[in-house]
Parts: C-alpha cells; sequence; structure tokens
C-alpha cells in the first residue's frame, strides 16, 4: 500500500471528482461506469464536454490551468496507487467520503474539497467539516460567510477560489462588428422577473438584441453571440461566481447585471449575490429599469472606461486562477514539488 508522503513537502496534487475503484467502492463504480456509457451510447449528451467530470468549467479549468503552469498533478488516479499525498476533491459527496476513509488509513496527507461537493455547508450531515478536511475551497466570499454561517469550525478553512476562463478560446474576434446587446437569462419563469422591458427599452435606442437563455446554448454558441455584441445585460436571481460574465469579460464585452442579495434553493432563502467578481473595471449593477437607463447612459458615454479583457487577465485566466489555488494550498514547486 501506497506510503504517505511529507503532508509539508507534496510531490504533485490528485484532482478527484469521482470515487476511486477501490474496496467496497469498486463494484458500485463499475457499474455506474457501464451505466454511463450505454446512456452515453444511445443517447449522447447534448453537450460533449470530453474527459471533464464534476462541473465541467471548474474541473477543465483546474486541469488546463496546471498545464499551462506545468505543475505536476494526477487527475481521476485509476488507483489508490497512483494517488498523491495532498487530494483536492472538487466534486460530489461520494468522492469525499472515499477521501475521507483514505486518509483515515493513512494513504493520504491532505483534503481540500470544493467548491462542487455540497451546496450548504449542513449537506450530508456537514460531511464539508469533517476534521479530516484540511481546507474547504470556494467560489466566492459569499459562499464562504454562507459556510461559515452554518459550521463556524469552517471560519479559518475555507478558501476562496474562482474557477479560471479559457481566454485563449473566449477573446474577440476583431474583423467582427459589434452592435448588438446580448441579454443573457438565466432563471426559471418569473423567478426574477420580466425581461422584455428591458428589450423594448434598448430596442427603442436602436440596439439590435439577442436573447440567450441559461442552457439553451453550446460553447461556440455563446462565443459566438459574445464576438458580436457590445454589452452583455444579466439576469439571473444568484450565482455562486459567474463563470458566464467571465467568459463574456474575456471577450472584452462589459456586463451590466441586475443585482439581488437574496436566492432560494430547496425551500431555503439564502444571502447571495447575482456577480460576485464584478469589477469597475468589467461592469455595472442595476436594481431596476430606472437604474438600469442610468447604466446604460455610463456605458455609453465612454465604453472605453470599461476593459473586461485586461480585467481577466491580470485576475481571472485558467493559469492565474490555478496559481493562486496552488498558493493557497502550499503545493507549488518552489514549495517542494
Amino acid at each position: 500500500m501506497k506510503r504517505l508522503t511529507d503532508p509539508e513537502k507534496p510531490d504533485k496534487i490528485s484532482i478527484l471528482t469521482d470515487p476511486i475503484h477501490w474496496r467496497e467502492w469498486a463494484v458500485r463504480e463499475y457499474i455506474l461506469d457501464a451505466v454511463r456509457y450505454v446512456k452515453n451510447y444511445f443517447r449522447p449528451p447534448r453537450f460533449n464536454y470530453g474527459i471533464y467530470r464534476g462541473h465541467y468549467a471548474v474541473t477543465r479549468s483546474l486541469v488546463e490551468g496546471l498545464k499551462k503552469l506545468d505543475e505536476p498533478f494526477v487527475y481521476n488516479p485509476p488507483s489508490v496507487e497512483a494517488l498523491t499525498s495532498t487530494v483536492i476533491v472538487l466534486a460530489g459527496v461520494r468522492t469525499l467520503r472515499q477521501a475521507i476513509q483514505l486518509k483515515r488509513n493513512g494513504i493520504i496527507a491532505r483534503i481540500f474539497a470544493g467548491p462542487n461537493v455540497v451546496v450548504f455547508s449542513s449537506d450530508a450531515g456537514s460531511i464539508i467539516a469533517s476534521s479530516e478536511v484540511d481546507g474547504v475551497i470556494t467560489p466566492s466570499e459569499t459562499v464562504s460567510d454562507l459556510y461559515i454561517k452554518e459550521n463556524p469550525s469552517l471560519m479559518e478553512k475555507c478558501i476562496v477560489w474562482p474557477a479560471g476562463v479559457d481566454v485563449h478560446y473566449f477573446k474577440p474576434k476583431n474583423k467582427l462588428e459589434r452592435r448588438q446587446i446580448l441579454i443573457y437569462e438565466k432563471q426559471s419563469a418569473g423567478y426574477v422577473g420580466p425581461i422584455q422591458p428591458y428589450a423594448h427599452y434598448l430596442r427603442a435606442r436602436g440596439y439590435p438584441i439577442k436573447i440567450i437563455k441559461y442552457g439553451c446554448y453550446t460553447h461556440e454558441q455563446f462565443l459566438s453571440e459574445l464576438q458580436k455584441s457590445c454589452l452583455l445585460v444579466g439576469f439571473v436571481k444568484t450565482e455562486s461566481q459567474g463563470i458566464a460574465w467571465a467568459e463574456a469579460w474575456s471577450t472584452d464585452v462589459p456586463t451590466l447585471i441586475w443585482s439581488n442579495e437574496f436566492g432560494e434553493y430547496r425551500g431555503r432563502e439564502y444571502r447571495g449575490c447575482t456577480a460576485p467578481y464584478l469589477d469597475r473595471r468589467n461592469g455595472l449593477f442595476f436594481k431596476d429599469l430606472n437604474e438600469f437607463k442610468e447604466m446604460l447612459a455610463l456605458w455609453e458615454e465612454d465604453p472605453r472606461q470599461f476593459s473586461p479583457r485586461s480585467w481577466v487577465l491580470e485576475h481571472m485566466s485558467d493559469e492565474v486562477c490555478a496559481r493562486k489555488l496552488l498558493e493557497k494550498i502550499g503545493a507549488q514547486k518552489s514549495n517542494g514539488l
């Protein structure tokens, strides 16, 4: 059996989104693998996300960011023997349960869990707050505050880490004329409120409008619309991070985002935010139609006052975000890798 390495000087990190085929976990994982294969064969997924499991955008960003940094890592190792001493459980309660068992058995030394393991820190019997978990990764300060409110023991454990964006994919297309305004709608019917008054006002001002709904587009379609747009107007109840906003910023599209402080999930209300990483360089908030008109006028005065792509290159590319996470968990080459 694999021996622990020095937890202060890990050789590299392991990234887990699914349990390893190990001991009592093996039979179920093989069955799940077979079910996924058959399901995908007869009903191919609408969007092909390739090798990335868990939350596609989050897993993709960390894996690709580490590759760009030339940092060593193992993604969903095939066996316990291939595990490293430091493990990041990006997704899955079952995956975290197995990691905790592996740590109790002395096979791994450190566990960092999140951001796609639980919604509330009290979920699954507060597993995220287990003593075996060395750090809890959250996508924003807002989520950290929510976790700590339910489990104060996480005060010193929460690590804020946003997933990055592929800035080489989400980039402007200089030869395209950018006249349209893209309205991004992520809501259930009546959940946030009607967007038509905003669309009507923009059309009255002479802007061509495109409305795009969450879950109804591919990455290629979203990129194509962004490259034709000069502004994105976003409506969402709350966002833990707002990856779509960052993709817009990376394409050099500033955003006007509807502001809201409360969300609801599984009948539970919580304090949140619609764009945790909105910055004066990449966009503005608005609360209602009147304030929207004011913010639109402010943008119209000088669109060049916003520099969203520069902001992303500085704060939210894959490699920048991967480096930030390594720094926070102390697993950089300079620290022993």
